[in-house]
């Protein structure tokens, strides 16, 4: 009898055995793996965004504007990104964030389920995500908003010939979430065998305030150019408008606006009876590009014309283009530009000189930006 008992109790531990294993593997079976999330956003953290296919991202959230979203990652560099590709984004960082008819928020955001929370000071506030027009980095501090960069070209050469030309470039730039301030400056200097050659200045300065996802107004801009070798001595523009982004923000930068405007265009010197200045409203179209073709490797292109209404004399275009290559991180740039203008009908000098319609300009420089 004993050995039938051992029997029947080595099958009952057996089949006992084989239920519990059996269990443990439908448990394992049926438990889901956890799904992996970044940490909580803390000061110490870069932020996080995870895309639609499910995969996370590390980096640094430089902006957003017209569902462009610029995000620098840690592995993948630059990355320009459809806004509707992300599903949720994790940043402890200060930013400001611009939504539509809603407002501007600064401060630590989350943005899960369309909905974008943002803290500010001990407070959270939620807002749809689809109200958001733009994301910019920083604060309200007005610091944060400005940018700036120069260039300077110089040839130089001796011999038969001495020559030297000095090219100036200067963009002045203010990127608030509402308004955009744009100065740009360009000069060049010239002289051969110790006469001036080339003398001309152009200052572009205008204001964009953003209404609503692409659209803006120039409620106000403002342009003077000289060159007395094109016998002008000083022109005059202030103009307004309005303007469409197709892009805005991350690797490309595209606009047109058109507008109107008032020109007052001083001449050196003239014909006898004729005026030595000349007035006259204008149709101003105008089209500005920043395109990031690399990491490194970036360009610049701009082009309006002012298009006399009572005087074809007053007509003028200007076109401006430039390639610049990072030579030293994002500090310092070699630059390449070509500058094109355009005088529809040159005015005759006091001494029978009549400038010729198109000026070319070529310029390799170090640019800085700051």
């Amino acid at each position: 009898m004993a050995p039938r008992h051992l029997l029947h109790a080595s099958i009952r531990i057996l089949l006992t055995a084989i239920l519990v294993a059996s269990a443990g593997v439908a448990s394992a079976q049926t438990t889901p793996k956890p799904v992996w999330q970044p940490p909580e956003p803390s000061a110490k953290e870069r932020d996080w965004i995870r895309l639609t296919s499910g995969e996370w991202l590390m980096g640094d959230l430089k902006g957003l504007q017209d569902k462009d979203l610029d995000f620098d990652s840690e592995e993948l560099d630059d990355l320009d990104l459809d806004w509707d590709d992300v599903a949720e984004l994790r940043s402890a960082r200060i930013l400001t964030y611009r939504f539509e008819d809603l407002g501007t928020f600064t401060g630590t955001a989350t943005m899960r389920e369309g909905v974008v929370a943002i803290k500010v000071g001990n407070q959270v506030q939620e807002f749809p995500r689809d109200k958001l027009l733009m994301i910019l980095e920083g604060g309200q501090k007005e610091w944060d908003f400005w940018s700036a960069k120069a260039s300077f070209g110089l040839v130089a050469r001796s011999g038969n010939t001495d020559q030297a030309d000095v090219n100036t470039l200067i963009n002045i730039r203010r990127q608030s979430p509402k308004l955009r301030l744009n100065l740009n400056y360009t000069g060049n200097f010239g002289e051969v065998s110790g006469t001036e050659n080339i003398n001309n200045h152009n200052l572009m300065l205008t204001f964009d305030a953003l209404i609503t996802a692409g659209f803006f107004v120039p409620p106000a801009a403002f342009n003077f150019f000289a060159d007395r070798f094109q016998t002008i001595e000083s022109r005059y523009t202030l103009m307004a408008g309005v303007g469409y982004s197709f892009f805005r923000g991350g690797k490309l930068d595209w606009s047109v606006g058109l507008g109107g405007g008032y020109l007052v265009t001083n001449y050196v010197s003239v014909q006898p009876g004729e005026d030595i200045q000349e007035k006259s409203g204008a149709v101003i179209p105008n089209t500005d590009l920043e395109w990031d073709i690399t990491p490194d490797i970036e360009f610049t292109f701009n082009y309006n014309s002012q298009i006399g209404i009572s005087s074809a004399s007053n007509t003028f275009h200007h076109a401006f283009g430039m390639i610049s290559v990072d030579v030293w991180g994002d500090l310092l740039d070699l630059d390449w530009s070509v500058t094109w203008d355009h005088v529809s009908d040159p005015r005759e000098d006091a001494g029978g000189n009549v400038p010729k319609k198109n000026d070319y300009r070529t310029s390799i420089g170090i640019g800085v930006d700051i």
